[in-house]
Protein backbone atom coordinates (compact mmCIF):
# COMPACT_ATOMS: atom_id res chain seq x y z
CA UNK A 1 0.00 0.00 0.00
CA UNK A 2 1.19 3.58 -1.00
CA UNK A 3 0.91 6.52 0.88
CA UNK A 4 -2.02 7.85 -1.28
CA UNK A 5 -3.61 4.22 -1.16
CA UNK A 6 -3.40 4.75 2.55
CA UNK A 7 -4.64 8.14 2.87
CA UNK A 8 -7.67 7.26 0.70
CA UNK A 9 -8.29 4.37 3.04
CA UNK A 10 -8.12 6.64 6.22
CA UNK A 11 -10.68 9.28 4.80
CA UNK A 12 -12.93 6.29 3.47
CA UNK A 13 -13.07 5.13 7.00
CA UNK A 14 -13.32 8.52 9.09
CA UNK A 15 -16.10 9.70 6.62
CA UNK A 16 -17.93 5.97 7.11
CA UNK A 17 -17.96 6.58 11.06
CA UNK A 18 -18.78 10.06 10.77
CA UNK A 19 -21.89 8.72 8.32
CA UNK A 20 -23.24 5.92 10.85
CA UNK A 21 -22.96 8.51 13.68
CA UNK A 22 -24.88 10.93 11.68
CA UNK A 23 -27.86 8.23 10.95
CA UNK A 24 -27.27 7.07 14.65
CA UNK A 25 -27.91 10.40 15.78
CA UNK A 26 -30.80 10.94 13.84
CA UNK A 27 -32.47 7.80 14.71
CA UNK A 28 -31.84 8.45 18.30
CA UNK A 29 -33.50 12.21 18.03
CA UNK A 30 -36.44 10.90 16.38
CA UNK A 31 -36.80 8.51 18.83
CA UNK A 32 -36.39 10.76 21.58
CA UNK A 33 -39.22 13.27 19.91
CA UNK A 34 -41.14 10.77 19.07
CA UNK A 35 -41.35 8.60 22.12
CA UNK A 36 -43.85 9.42 25.13
CA UNK A 37 -43.06 9.78 28.17
CA UNK A 38 -40.04 9.56 30.37
CA UNK A 39 -37.44 8.78 27.38
CA UNK A 40 -34.27 10.63 28.96
CA UNK A 41 -32.80 8.03 30.81
CA UNK A 42 -33.69 5.01 28.19
CA UNK A 43 -31.74 7.33 25.56
CA UNK A 44 -28.53 8.06 27.48
CA UNK A 45 -26.66 4.74 25.91
CA UNK A 46 -27.71 5.91 22.76
CA UNK A 47 -26.36 8.91 22.56
CA UNK A 48 -23.24 7.91 24.12
CA UNK A 49 -22.91 5.87 21.33
CA UNK A 50 -22.78 8.23 19.20
CA UNK A 51 -20.41 10.71 21.06
CA UNK A 52 -17.71 7.58 21.11
CA UNK A 53 -18.09 7.14 17.38
CA UNK A 54 -17.87 10.48 16.66
CA UNK A 55 -14.61 10.31 19.04
CA UNK A 56 -13.10 7.27 17.09
CA UNK A 57 -14.00 8.68 13.98
CA UNK A 58 -12.00 11.73 14.51
CA UNK A 59 -9.41 9.70 15.68
CA UNK A 60 -9.36 7.97 12.40
CA UNK A 61 -9.02 11.21 10.31
CA UNK A 62 -6.06 12.10 13.05
CA UNK A 63 -4.44 8.50 12.39
CA UNK A 64 -4.75 7.18 15.67
CA UNK A 65 -3.95 3.24 15.34
CA UNK A 66 -5.99 2.90 18.42
CA UNK A 67 -9.26 4.32 17.47
CA UNK A 68 -8.95 3.00 14.15
CA UNK A 69 -8.74 -0.74 15.81
CA UNK A 70 -11.44 -0.18 18.05
CA UNK A 71 -13.66 1.39 15.73
CA UNK A 72 -12.98 -1.51 13.25
CA UNK A 73 -13.84 -3.87 15.92
CA UNK A 74 -16.77 -2.74 17.19
CA UNK A 75 -18.23 -2.87 13.49
CA UNK A 76 -17.23 -6.77 13.30
CA UNK A 77 -18.72 -7.47 16.83
CA UNK A 78 -21.76 -5.35 15.77
CA UNK A 79 -22.00 -7.18 12.72
CA UNK A 80 -21.32 -10.77 14.06
CA UNK A 81 -23.82 -10.32 16.15
CA UNK A 82 -26.33 -9.75 13.15
CA UNK A 83 -25.25 -12.41 12.13
CA UNK A 84 -25.67 -14.73 15.22
CA UNK A 85 -29.24 -12.81 15.34
CA UNK A 86 -29.96 -13.63 11.96
CA UNK A 87 -28.98 -17.45 12.39
CA UNK A 88 -31.27 -17.93 15.64
CA UNK A 89 -34.51 -16.05 14.26
CA UNK A 90 -33.69 -17.12 10.66
CA UNK A 91 -34.87 -13.26 9.68
CA UNK A 92 -32.36 -11.31 7.98
CA UNK A 93 -31.60 -7.95 10.32
CA UNK A 94 -32.33 -4.75 9.33
CA UNK A 95 -29.12 -2.73 8.14
CA UNK A 96 -26.91 -5.96 7.79
CA UNK A 97 -25.41 -4.62 4.42
CA UNK A 98 -24.98 -1.22 5.78
CA UNK A 99 -23.38 -2.40 8.86
CA UNK A 100 -21.40 -4.96 6.79
CA UNK A 101 -19.75 -2.38 4.02
CA UNK A 102 -19.34 -0.31 6.80
CA UNK A 103 -17.10 -2.92 8.57
CA UNK A 104 -15.04 -3.30 5.50
CA UNK A 105 -14.70 0.22 4.82
CA UNK A 106 -13.28 0.15 8.41
CA UNK A 107 -11.43 -2.35 8.33
CA UNK A 108 -9.42 -1.17 5.43
CA UNK A 109 -8.83 2.40 7.40
CA UNK A 110 -7.25 0.86 9.90
CA UNK A 111 -4.84 -1.41 7.50
CA UNK A 112 -4.49 2.31 6.29
CA UNK A 113 -3.60 3.74 9.39
CA UNK A 114 -0.84 1.13 10.00
CA UNK A 115 0.42 1.69 6.39
CA UNK A 116 0.50 4.94 6.50
CA UNK A 117 3.00 5.20 9.68
CA UNK A 118 5.14 2.79 8.36
CA UNK A 119 5.45 5.02 5.17
CA UNK A 120 5.96 7.58 7.28
CA UNK A 121 8.79 5.69 9.77
CA UNK A 122 10.18 4.70 6.65
CA UNK A 123 10.52 7.86 5.00
CA UNK A 124 11.82 9.49 8.34
CA UNK A 125 14.85 7.32 8.90
CA UNK A 126 15.43 7.44 4.84
CA UNK A 127 15.51 11.34 5.33
CA UNK A 128 17.74 10.71 8.37
CA UNK A 129 20.14 8.63 6.24
CA UNK A 130 20.30 11.11 3.61
CA UNK A 131 20.83 14.43 6.14
CA UNK A 132 23.91 11.86 7.90
CA UNK A 133 25.72 11.25 4.59
CA UNK A 134 25.78 15.20 3.55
Amino acid sequence: MNLKSAESAINGAWLTGLVIGVLALIQTAAAALFSGGDWRGSLVAPFVFVVVLFALSYGVWRKNRICAVLLAAYFVFVVARMTVSWVQSKTVPLGILLYFIAMLLLLNGARGVFAYHRIKRNEAVSGQEYAEQK
